[in-house]
């Protein structure tokens, strides 16, 4: 819902204002999970994916626009095998963090610590002016 909700609306936002708001709502579910509580973790994880979206949006718009037209194509289709592949790293990490860390919200903690070092290398690489 956030993903057609951002997509309809005019958008403004830069990369590293939407990594920092999902790098911020990932922690909910940190929280949510010290708490013992299912469903204040189902709220969590609700809100903490509906900033996925927006920067999924905001991202590939960025592709797009510094790929040079004639290898659009190319840009896109890496950015989504980078995608997937950071999907896949990341499940099958959560999954072991989740069988053999001593408690289950090292699991948690694993995305908040992927959207902190995401907003990390964007402010680090950030160059003076994208156009």
């Amino acid at each position: 819902m956030a993903g057609l909700v951002y997509g309809r609306a005019r958008r403004t936002a830069t990369l590293a204002p939407c990594l920092a708001v999902m790098a911020a709502l990932m922690t909910l579910p940190l929280l949510a999970a010290t708490t013992g509580s299912r469903l204040a973790l189902a709220g969590a994880l609700l809100a903490a994916g509906m900033a996925i979206a927006p920067t999924m949006l905001t991202g590939m718009g960025l592709v797009q626009r510094l790929t040079p037209e004639g290898r659009l194509n190319e840009g896109m289709t890496l950015a989504v095998t980078a995608l997937l592949g950071g999907i896949a790293a990341g499940s099958a990490t959560g999954g072991w963090l989740a069988e053999h860390a001593p408690s289950t919200t090292y699991g948690y903690a694993l995305p908040v610590t992927a959207a902190t070092l995401a907003l990390a290398l964007r402010v680090a690489t950030r160059r003076q002016r994208i156009r």
